[in-house]
């Protein structure tokens, strides 16, 4: 009897594609990679000094459509913003309308401890703030790439690449325009 339901059991696996699908999925998270991509919002408007919570500009709606352009042969599984609306804006040409995860701006360590519980083996997208990137490289156990992201600076795209074993590698490249003065009043 007990060898008839590990056949049965076997034949389920075999024959059941969601089964496989999730056995790979949970395999995947155990040998792959965790690969995270972080950007700094996009252009916002600084018309009004008053204003702590501003849109984008031109140029920023503009640059959210650029980082789109750059990551588009990425399978990205997650979506992290902080709850200001320049970085929702900046990542809804990516997500194209799935769910936004806010996170706590400064809070690194509960933003690492959400992508390794619920993303590692994944790829995910973050979006922060001019001040608050360099600190989550480093709270991923990155090493700064640079050592400031100024005012404005928009254009610095950064890929953590964290192997099963807790490595970190560290990328920095930049997307869309190149960041000046010029194009921050637009």
């Amino acid at each position: 009897m007990l060898l008839f339901v590990f056949v049965i059991a076997a034949f389920f696996k075999m024959t059941n594609p969601l089964a496989s699908a999730t056995s790979q999925e949970s395999i995947k998270q155990k040998t792959g990679n965790t690969t995270i991509y972080l950007v700094r919002h996009a252009e916002k408007v600084t018309t009004d000094p008053q204003d702590e919570d501003p849109e984008l500009t031109t140029a920023g709606f503009k640059r959210a459509e650029d980082l789109k352009q750059f990551l588009k042969n990425e399978d990205i599984d997650a979506f992290f913003t902080t709850p200001y609306k320049r970085n929702q804006l900046t990542l809804s040409p990516v997500a194209q309308g799935r769910k936004l995860l806010v996170y706590d701006a400064h809070d690194f360590k509960q933003l690492k401890e959400r992508i390794m519980r619920g993303y590692k083996g994944k790829t995910v997208l973050v979006v922060g703030h001019s001040n608050t990137l360099l600190p989550i490289i480093e709270a991923f156990g990155g090493k700064k790439p640079i050592t400031q992201i100024t005012d404005s600076q928009y254009d610095n795209i950064f890929k953590l690449t964290i192997s099963p074993h807790g490595k970190v590698q560290v990328e920095a490249q930049k997307f869309g325009v190149q960041s000046t003065k010029k194009n921050l009043r637009t």
